[in-house]
């Protein structure tokens, strides 16, 4: 779909996602400014792969890091089960020549226990949850009632604390919708500027319940816990506008 060229809307996760790309194609006035930054997090304990029959893996950043330890680099991991929340977190995983053991049907972290729960698969086996620092205990907490786990950190999020200039004009003087895919982007973009001043966007149920937390209320939320999904909604929402 074609939007308007007076439409402007900016982006705030870390990496240009080719989720997005339907809005680069619509013609609207697409911005990038990342609002967190994430990191290795350098002193992990080594461990043997087999110590877990399963991995479960919430996020690309979470595959990401945790192929690139060394120490996981050595080992043989190919054969290691592992379980993904979500398509896009699986599709990621074969990078690294891996088939998901399992993987949910939502990108929820509530859903995913509860399917997990059902299923059964995890508990009677002891399994890692690969996380990163800022990622809520929630699904950590569902999934320790019924299976043995532990859960490691393997990178972390930064906020951004730079503020650019060109942003704070932008918001200033243009009318527009600002996207946040995740709790952290919004709290570093709140800390920079003031959210009053744009449209806010969220990806999803945990990143709005963040939002109106902190006393700010989205235009819009999507109903896919994805960038995928965040794109339709944003095109629909303009379409129907």
């Amino acid at each position: 779909m074609i939007l308007s060229k007076d439409i402007n809307i900016i982006l705030t996760q870390e990496e240009k996602a080719n989720g997005f790309q339907k809005l680069f194609d619509s013609k609207a006035n697409i911005f990038h400014y990342p609002m967190i930054k994430t990191e290795k997090i350098l002193n992990i304990e080594e461990f043997d792969i087999s110590k877990y029959h399963f991995y479960i893996f919430t996020s690309k950043n979470g595959v990401k890091y945790f192929f690139d330890k060394n120490f996981i680099k050595i080992q043989d991991y190919k054969n290691i089960k592992s379980i993904c929340i979500g398509k896009k977190t699986e599709k990621i995983l074969k990078n690294y020549n891996i088939d998901s053991y399992y993987t949910s049907k939502r990108n929820y972290a509530d859903k995913m226990c509860k399917e997990l729960k059902k299923s059964k698969i995890i508990n009677s086996e002891k399994s890692l949850l690969i996380n990163g620092n800022l990622s809520k205990n929630n699904l950590f907490n569902c999934l320790k009632k019924f299976s043995d786990i532990e859960r490691i950190n393997f990178y972390k999020t930064i906020l951004v604390k730079k503020k650019e200039k060109n942003m704070n004009e932008l918001i200033s003087n243009e009318k527009t919708y600002t996207v946040f895919t995740s709790s952290s982007g919004f709290d570093a973009f709140s800390k920079m500027y003031d959210p009053n001043k744009t449209k806010i966007i969220s990806i999803g149920n945990s990143t709005s319940d963040f939002i109106i937390e902190k006393g700010y209320y989205p235009l819009l939320t999507s109903k896919m816990q994805s960038y995928e999904g965040i794109t339709e909604s944003i095109i629909s929402f303009f379409k129907n506008k």
